[in-house]
C-alpha cells in the first residue's frame, strides 16, 4: 500500500511544514505586539479549511487516481528515433531565456516608472 503513505504525505507533510513555521513566525510577531500579526481566529480558519477541504480532496483523488486504468496510447511509436531538426535562432535556449526575463521585467518596470513619477 505505497499509495496511501504517499498520500498521507502528500496530504500532510508539506502543509503542516509551512503552517508550522508560519505559526512560530507569527508567535514573534505577536511576542513584538505588531499589528501585522496574523489574527489566531485566521490561523484556526485554514487550519479547518486544510483538514476541512484540502486533505480529503487529496484522498479522494488519490483514490480515483490509483483506481484508474494506465491509459493506452493512440499511436504505436516507432522503434527507429528520427533526426531532430535543426531549430532557428530565435529558438536557442539563451535567446529564450533572455526574453522569459527581460519582458516581465519590462513590463513591472514601465508599471513603476509612472506609478512612482
Amino acid at each position: 500500500k505505497q499509495w496511501q503513505r504517499c498520500t498521507l504525505l502528500t496530504a500532510f507533510f508539506y502543509p503542516s511544514l509551512v503552517f508550522t513555521l508560519i505559526f512560530f513566525l507569527n508567535l514573534f510577531v505577536w511576542a513584538e505586539g505588531s499589528s501585522s500579526a496574523i489574527p489566531f481566529f485566521s490561523m484556526i480558519s485554514v487550519l479547518m479549511l486544510w483538514f476541512g477541504i484540502s486533505v480529503p480532496l487529496t484522498f479522494l483523488g488519490a483514490y480515483y487516481g490509483y483506481r484508474k486504468d494506465v491509459d493506452k496510447q493512440p499511436v504505436k511509436t516507432q522503434d527507429i528515433p528520427r533526426q531532430i531538426p535543426e531549430q532557428p535562432w530565435y529558438m536557442s535556449a539563451p535567446l529564450t531565456i533572455l526574453m522569459g526575463g527581460v519582458l516581465p521585467f519590462g513590463a513591472v518596470f514601465v508599471e513603476l516608472f509612472f506609478i512612482l513619477s
